[in-house]
């Protein structure tokens, strides 16, 4: 049943509650018991802290996400449907261009009940369990696993949870993804599991919810990639429940009609508990995980990279009105999905460096991360102010789940942005996936206790300083919240607002709300003797009072420059106009920061008027800080103003011209085709990318299509492609003209020819997939009008494009008109397969549409290839003979075998194990013996066992004997024993590249300093035998790269330390230990030292075929 946004109904009390609670109570103090038995923990924490056990499954079991509510108890997230019903397009590669065209939960349904249909059970079932039970395995089976929130509680404080209830079980519709994000708030608890957002009503406190509310939905139109889910609940300094999602997009209604759209990317939203007023604060984002506050009220957090290669995680400051870049496409646009979206792997995110922190000639549109950082983001806290010791306030704290860390930094302030300082490792060894800081201060941190998948086992661990637990500023911290402030007076509730522990000033602030107290709140706000943190916690509360008169009394000219910001902060807030001219004013401050605050707080606050002293606020910062022009930008284009923009087109400041581009961008005004003719290069790109990307500016499109007129060859490629882009999707006859002029024109760059022909190509192709982009534009076929041009275009031109082209827009032709079965004139295709001066892929190409064209008649030709001296044209040519003529084929290569090369010799035995010849079967019974004698060349062993077997032709037990690893483990099967010679290194390279699945370059780097949580492979071929490379695939936890098993020494105080090794002599260890530094360690004395290590790999035999793993074990053996 889907439950529509704001609907409500009861929850029956589940009838096993009672006795699982009895359970809990009797089982918990003997698990506390054990955690006391004085065994040392398997993890690491930094010295001067302890970890202790809280609690365990099977009170609690597969933990994604935590928090506390005031009474000390503990929300839990657990999941069951991630890896089991939640759907993750890499399982899928044939249903992606299905899944990209999604735009709405009900075309996910959709696709979802096609895909999945009855009638498709017999192929279900090779992955989709029958959770049901129903005998069918279809889209029903999606709705058979269930999410938990568990509450966990020690009332008695007792160091150990002494209490268990299942709070809730539920969210399992087809369409439901997994539970990401719990938040307990005033009775209420808010979850996140696609594509709602709930609410969850327990006023009394009673540990069982009587309603569940959807108080929006729409989240997750995309199937795309798991783990990417709506999470980060968290309560914002406004008093709005701030939340964040992965890049699945959203489409999304709110409760005041409104519709927000962002299909294809991720972001921020916040609203107020009720529901109302839901927006977008912040978008462009991937998957940040968890968004956190510092006592300023600024949001950071950090994004998941999009698993590309030589892309990192970025640490971002995410700011009202931001864009991050990021778009659902850019994942898919790589070599590894062209099979499935058929366009070019030329990738903005990449090639245009967004990705990266700030730079020259970066897109402007973005605001860019602060750094470059972490692997495998997920939880993420800041230090409320009392929690572990004094050093770590101001500190945040990341779970990087893949490389089993917690990381804390800290920030400070780098123009009107930020950059990271301090940053080391808090606890390492474990697969943690979240953290959350209780009323006692300590850090509670989810153990996951796995791999990738829910296993049933789980725990919650206490990180916390014993020196200060329990100190009494801990325990008035955990009284008040506890106790709550509705008996406080307002006396206390000013005090309070300066309290240490920034949990205790907020709900002072929303106390003082609450009652109202708009006269005392502005009085604070103006007292220059109180606390910086007690004013700014008063101007955030006049915020939520909304009291227009209040804005009047604000204290823009205030001394201290951060009352300052958060006045100009919250005057925008208060969509106070009648302070635009003091907002201007603050627009001069000498502090960046003040300037930023003001900017973007005339986005809502502006006027008119305000116009020229933004612009100045761009042309003095002259685009050296991204987040003043962004602040700029997001004013001018919340006032809104066409007109004053569209002149910028004649102002001398170029960072001026740029940033009306942006501002005209968001405005989707058409008014940016004026700045196509800029003479600077990045105020053009800027422009081109405003008109093309996301929805663009369709009445913009002629215009940059129109570019394709004049001579291109000094623009970026990123400008011609989004040229030849805006032709095809006006797709007239105009913009097939202008594509066949520019592929015939030598004037132009060869590779932009070729990509304008391949345009032409692929002209027709439903659903049309944007070259540039890799979103989906159109899903209906062209109408008759526009259909055929490409094609027509194309057959009037063929022959001049290849008989003039170079030898890259020769290919691009030959591909294009392979893939797309056009029409060439076979005299000239069988010149451009004997030119000796073209590439072999070219060549081939051109065979290859000889023998469709004419299979019999190509014979001739065909035969010619397979004795070419071009590698790469004899085994095609083996192909194409046995698919014209399979007795001539038999006949040519039995009396030949054994003269034909090794890669010829592989391609006739994978023909001969599917054609019906019973001479092929004799040449492969006469193989097989030859492989049992030894007689055989190594490099076919797996060709020929795959043939007999394609064949069911009986080998010799001898012809694929165990080779035994070299750690002593279970020798693979018969046929990846026989991957260990004969791949290709370069079909190797391809897939530890671009696999979809296997997602090598996710972990590794071929070279380098590597991606932190597999090994460098530069010199992995010398320093270690084939058998090792084969086992490392097949079976990575048997012997762990060295420097990637983890080493416990035990020193002779006890004291353990944890690292990778790095060296080891008769006297010392040395290890690298986890927050980078390398220590040698004496031998004498130790008490003991231990290795272990279980690799996060997944064995590559249960993904890649062993045709793969032989091509990836060439590959890495060449790896020198």
């Amino acid at each position: 049943m889907t439950l529509p946004a704001g609907s409500t109904h009861p929850v029956p009390v589940p009838p096993m509650a009672p006795l699982l609670g009895t359970l809990a109570l009797l089982l918990l103090p003997w698990i506390a018991r054990g955690a006391d038995a004085g065994a040392a923990p398997p993890y690491l924490p930094r010295k001067g802290l302890a970890l202790t056990l809280w609690a365990r499954e099977p009170e609690v079991a597969d933990p994604v996400a935590l928090n506390f509510d005031d009474q000390g108890r503990l929300y839990v997230a657990e999941t069951a449907r991630r890896g089991t019903v939640d759907i993750d397009i890499r399982s899928h590669p044939d249903w992606l261009v299905d899944d990209l065209s999604n735009r709405s939960i009900d075309d996910l349904r959709r696709f979802f009940r096609t895909r999945m249909s009855v009638a498709q059970s017999e192929a279900n079932a090779r992955w989709l369990p029958d959770h049901n039970r129903d005998g069918v395995h279809d889209w029903r089976d999606l709705m058979g696993i269930q999410e938990r929130i568990r509450l966990l509680e020690d009332p008695g404080h007792s160091g150990h949870a002494t209490r268990s209830t299942l709070f809730y079980e539920g969210f399992h519709e087809e369409v439901t993804g997994v539970l990401a994000g719990v938040f307990p708030w005033n009775g209420d608890v808010f979850a996140t599991v696609y594509p709602d957002l709930w609410r969850l009503r327990d006023p009394r406190h009673t540990g069982t919810p009587v309603a569940v509310e959807s108080v929006a939905h729409g989240f997750g139109v995309h199937a795309a990639f798991d783990g990417h889910d709506l999470h980060g609940l968290v309560m914002g300094p406004d008093g709005k429940i701030y939340f964040s999602q992965g890049d699945n997009g959203f489409v999304v209604r709110t409760r005041e009609g409104a519709t927000l759209r962002y299909p294809n990317t991720g972001g921020v939203f916040r609203m107020n508990p009720d529901g109302s007023e839901l927006e977008v604060f912040a978008y462009g984002l991937r998957n940040v995980q968890e968004i956190a506050f510092d006592e300023f009220g600024n949001m950071f957090g950090v994004d998941n990279d999009g698993d590309l290669a030589d892309e990192r995680e970025r640490f971002v400051y995410i700011t009202e009105g931001s864009d991050s870049g990021w778009r659902l496409h850019w994942q898919f646009k790589d070599r590894g999905w062209r099979a499935q979206t058929r366009v070019p792997d030329y990738n903005p995110w990449i090639q245009e460096r967004m990705w990266v922190p700030h730079h020259p000639g970066q897109p402007a549109h973005i605001t860019p991360p602060i750094s470059n950082y972490s692997v495998g983001p997920s939880g993420f806290r800041y230090n409320p102010g009392t929690g572990l010791n004094d050093s770590y306030r101001g500190s945040f704290f990341l779970v990087q789940f893949p490389v089993q860390k917690i990381t804390s930094f800290k920030t400070r302030p780098r123009g009107a942005g930020f950059e990271m300082v301090g940053e080391h490792v808090l606890l390492s060894g474990m697969m943690a996936s979240a953290v959350s800081f209780g009323p006692d201060g300590a850090l509670y941190v989810a153990d996951w206790d796995g791999m990738w998948n829910p296993d049933g086992k789980g725990a919650i661990w206490v990180l916390d300083d014993p020196t200060v637990s329990g100190s009494p500023l801990r325990r008035e911290v955990r009284d008040l919240l506890h106790d709550g402030m509705r008996d406080k007076d307002s006396s206390r509730l000013q005090q309070l607002l300066a309290h240490p522990d920034m949990r205790i000033r907020l709900r002072s602030q929303f106390e003082l709300v609450r009652r109202q107290e708009g006269s005392l709140l502005v009085k604070l706000a103006r007292d220059t003797a109180l606390p910086r943190l007690a004013r700014i916690h008063a101007l955030w509360g006049l915020g939520q009072l909304r009291l227009r008169n209040a804005a009047g009394r604000l204290p823009f000219t205030d001394p201290d420059p951060e009352i300052r910001a958060q006045s100009a902060r919250v005057a925008g807030g208060l969509r106070a106009r009648s302070e635009s001219p003091a907002l201007i004013r603050l627009l001069a401050d000498p502090e960046p920061r003040v300037r930023f605050h003001a900017a973007s707080a005339l986005a809502h606050a502006g006027t008119p008027s305000a116009i020229p002293s933004l612009v100045t606020l761009l042309e003095s910062n002259n685009d050296t800080d991204p987040f003043l022009r962004h602040a700029a930008v997001h004013g001018l284009a919340g006032i809104g103003k066409v007109p004053p923009l569209a002149r910028l087109a004649s102002h001398p400041s170029r960072a001026v011209r740029i940033g009306a581009v942006v501002a005209l961008r968001r405005l989707g005004a058409r008014e940016v085709t004026a700045f196509l003719g800029d003479a600077d290069p990045a105020v053009r790109a800027e422009a081109v990318r405003a008109l093309h990307d996301d929805d663009g500016i369709p009445e913009g499109l002629p215009h940059l299509a129109a570019l394709l007129d004049g001579n291109l060859t000094p623009e970026p490629e990123g400008v011609i492609r989004r040229a030849i882009s805006a032709a095809v999707r006006l797709g007239g006859e105009q913009e097939a003209d202008r594509l066949i002029r520019f592929a015939l024109d030598p004037r132009e760059p060869e590779s932009m020819r070729g990509e304008a022909f391949e345009a032409l190509a692929a002209w027709d192709r439903t659903p049309a997939i944007d070259r540039v982009e890799g979103m989906v534009r159109r899903t209906v076929p062209l109408p008759p009008a526009s259909s055929g041009l490409g094609r027509s275009r194309i057959q009037s031109h063929i022959r001049e494009l290849l008989q003039t082209g170079g030898t890259v827009l020769s290919e691009a032709v030959a591909r294009g008109a392979s893939e797309n079965a056009l029409a060439v004139d076979p005299l000239l295709l069988q010149t451009l397969a004997n030119a000796p001066d073209q590439p072999a892929v070219t060549r081939s190409l051109a065979l290859r549409m000889l023998a469709a064209a004419d299979p019999q008649g190509t014979l001739p030709a065909v035969e010619q290839a397979i004795d070419s001296p071009i590698p790469e044209l004899r085994p095609l040519a083996l192909e194409l003979l046995a698919a014209a003529d399979a007795k001539r084929f038999t006949e040519r290569v039995t009396t030949r075998f054994d003269l034909l090369g090794v890669p010829e010799q592989q391609r006739v035995l994978a023909l001969a194990g599917r054609l019906k010849q019973p001479a092929l079967d004799s040449l492969i019974r006469r193989e097989a013996e030859a492989l049992a004698r030894g007689q055989a060349p190594r490099e076919l062993a797996l060709d020929i066992l795959s043939a007999a077997a394609g064949r069911k032709i009986t080998t010799p037990s001898r012809a694929a004997e165990p080779v035994s690893p070299p750690s002593g483990g279970i020798p693979p099967s018969p046929l990846l024993r026989a991957a260990l010679y004969g791949g290709d290194p370069r079909r190797g390279e391809e897939i530890f590249r671009t696999h979809v699945t296997a997602q090598c370059v996710r972990c590794h780097d071929a070279g380098g300093e590597g991606k932190q949580v597999g090994p460098v492979l530069k010199g992995v071929g010398s320093r270690g035998t084939r058998e090792y490379l084969l086992e490392s695939l097949i079976d990575p936890s048997a012997r762990i790269a060295p420097g990637y098993e983890t080493t416990r020494v035990t020193l002779p105080d006890g004291d353990l330390v944890e690292g990778r090794r790095v060296e080891e002599t008769d006297a010392s260890l040395t290890l690298r230990l986890p927050d980078g530094e390398v220590r040698s360690i004496p031998k004498a004395g130790l008490q003991g030292i231990t290795t272990s290590g279980v690799s996060s790999m997944p064995p590559m035999g249960e993904v890649l075929s062993p045709f793969e793993i032989r091509d990836l074990v060439a590959f890495l053996a060449a790896f020198q």
